[in-house]
């Protein structure tokens, strides 16, 4: 989990070791520790230490200082910008939300800010590691303490009374999509689980938990999460300007919030007009054509070429020098692994626009690669265009029935158009192909994703609709 308890915090950490001794049946905090660390622990085991050892306290509009800058000297300029360009659309993620209250309270925000907030497109992220703190943040149900030295008109607003205790409304719970992710370990910036091109990443009271070169990992991959100019918003016990380097410390109204500095332009996309053939065929015209006999093996030594090495700058999340050297290959209009890798380099910039055309072009080259369908829909999803995402997804399951991945985005988009029953079937159809499946597998298209966390993430998403 890459959790790491300094001298000054093991109170804590013995106080929970000690409260899931008794919640799990051991003798003692030791008996309980040693089964944990006996080497035996398997994925629900490491659930259930995190349940207990990141147990978050956290209320809405918790350090009012960040949320004060954002309503009055970051937000106003960016949505302007955004209605200007005619792209109606922010991306926020709240890293480690907890309980949830931080994910809303920007959802409340965004729609006290924006009047005509039904005609963008608003992603909210909310990912954490804790099951139990997901499972409660979905549910949006909380009591008065979540609500302490807020705007009572807030509470009467946006939220509706449930017993002692209040449920946010249905408008504001949509924005939100919730998620399981783990800062120290997940792959991330990533088009595949949607960490991708924030415009403002929250990171608050969580680093506390990782060493000191732990953090700075994940500091790191979130600067990459970041679009150019992007936000991270930290918390201001967490604060160190060394840490958040190269992030730029902007001091706005006593906030801690650092931003993502303009990267080097990216070379300009030029490649010859697209042939005049049909992209989208109809499903029954992607039929797979009979296999050749192959040729007889020659064992050849290839050197690295710009694929390769445009790759392992993209694992570095070296995306602009990534992009820089596919494009300076003269064989790039013809190679589709070419092509769909810029796709996801230019996901992972923000520039949603190129990623959809290279991903086309990908598809003229090979139009019966699932990875391509699959990747186009995820953009597609991405630029709001959740119908178009759908008929991706569908022709990525028509060449591969077997593509967990594309399963789980299907649910996905049926539970935002409402649609619980189709949404549970895709989970189960995805769930009953993970169980055959050895848990450490890395999944195709997942960016690392294995089937032990996908499983986990799917079945936190199905409770929700009931599955």
């Amino acid at each position: 989990m890459g959790l790491h308890y300094a001298p000054e915090r093991w109170g804590d950490l013995e106080r929970a070791v000690a409260q899931m001794a008794t919640e799990l049946g051991f003798a003692d905090g030791d008996a309980c520790m040693r089964h944990f660390l006996s080497g035996a622990v398997d994925r629900a085991g490491i659930e259930t230490l995190a349940s207990y050892l990141t147990i978050g306290e956290t209320y809405f509009f918790r350090e009012p200082a960040s949320f004060d800058a954002l309503a009055k000297r970051i937000l106003p300029g960016l949505i302007e910008q955004r209605r200007a360009m005619h792209g109606k659309y922010l991306r926020i993620w709240s890293a480690a939300c907890s309980t949830g209250e931080e994910a809303y309270t920007m959802a409340i925000l965004l729609d006290r800010l924006i009047p005509d907030i039904a005609g963008w497109n608003i992603t909210i992220l909310a990912t954490d590691i804790n099951p139990r703190s997901l499972r409660k943040a979905i549910e949006g149900v909380y009591g008065d303490w979540s609500f302490r030295g807020i705007d009572p008109e807030i509470r009467r607003t946006y939220f509706t009374p449930r017993g002692t205790r209040w449920e946010i409304i249905p408008r504001i719970r949509r924005m939100v999509s919730f998620a399981y992710h783990n800062l120290a370990e997940d792959l991330y910036p990533s088009v595949q689980n949607n960490t991708n091109a924030m415009d403002i990443i929250f990171c608050r009271n969580v680093l506390m938990y990782f060493s000191t070169g732990t953090a700075r990992r994940v500091v790191s991959n979130l600067q990459h999460s970041l679009v150019d100019g992007g936000w991270l918003v930290a918390a201001s016990v967490e604060g160190s300007s060394d840490l958040f380097q190269p992030l730029a410390n902007i001091g706005l109204l006593d906030a801690t919030i650092y931003r993502k500095t303009q990267s080097p332009p990216l070379v300009p996309f030029t490649l010859p007009p697209l042939p005049d053939m049909p992209l989208e065929a109809p499903l029954a015209l992607l039929t797979v054509p009979p296999l050749p006999e192959p040729p007889p093996a020659v064992l050849v030594e290839d050197a690295p070429g710009p694929l390769d090495e445009a790759l392992a700058l993209y694992q570095r999340g070296e995306n602009a020098a990534a992009i820089a050297l596919l494009l300076g290959d003269p064989g790039l209009a013809g190679d589709g692994k070419a092509l769909t890798l810029l796709a996801r380099l230019y996901a992972n910039e923000g520039r949603l626009d190129l990623a959809e055309e290279c991903c086309r072009r990908a598809l003229a080259v090979d139009r019966l690669t699932p990875e391509r369908h699959y990747l186009l829909a995820m953009i597609r999803q991405e630029v709001g265009d959740p119908r178009g995402a759908a008929e991706s997804l569908k022709r990525a399951l028509f060449l591969d029935p077997d593509h967990i991945l594309a399963h789980v985005a299907l649910a996905g988009l049926a539970v935002a158009d409402g649609k619980k029953s189709e949404a549970r079937r895709c989970y189960r159809n995805a769930l009953n192909l993970l169980s055959v499946r050895a848990q450490e597998e890395t999944l195709p298209d997942g960016d690392g994703l294995t089937v032990g966390r996908l499983t986990e993430i799917v079945r936190v998403a199905s409770a929700e609709v009931g599955a």
